[in-house]
């Protein structure tokens, strides 16, 4: 039952992040949005900027969910497997978070520049 809960959340939680890209592409280097900003103008910039951070609240939502999911397993299941499962979610959406954060920072020195 409970692998159950956990493979729902997971699937909810993925087509979640599937309908809030708009766009935002973490896969980016900042070397090419520096390249991309180039041709952009300063509105179409705030606007990815925009995207960017709406995608970084939606990240950070999703950690702080798992965070607490996290702290609800007793101390005595920590080293089981769903707290596993949950710390390398956790660990997964750190790493997300880390790119859409230098990306959304590309963008805004792009928009400062222009």
């Amino acid at each position: 039952m409970r692998k159950m809960l956990l493979l729902a959340g997971m699937l909810c939680g993925a087509l979640f992040l599937t309908g809030c890209g708009n766009d935002v592409d973490e896969n980016k280097t900042p070397a090419q949005i520096q390249e991309e900003v180039a041709k952009m103008n300063a509105s179409d910039i705030q606007a990815m900027v925009e995207k960017y951070q709406k995608a970084i609240e939606a990240k950070s939502a999703e950690l702080k969910a798992e965070t607490e999911k996290l702290a609800k397993i007793p101390l005595s299941e920590q080293l089981g497997g769903d707290a596993k499962a949950i710390k390398d979610k956790m660990a997964n959406i750190t790493e997300s978070l880390k790119k859409l954060q230098a990306n959304m920072a590309a963008y805004a020195e792009g928009l400062k520049k222009k």
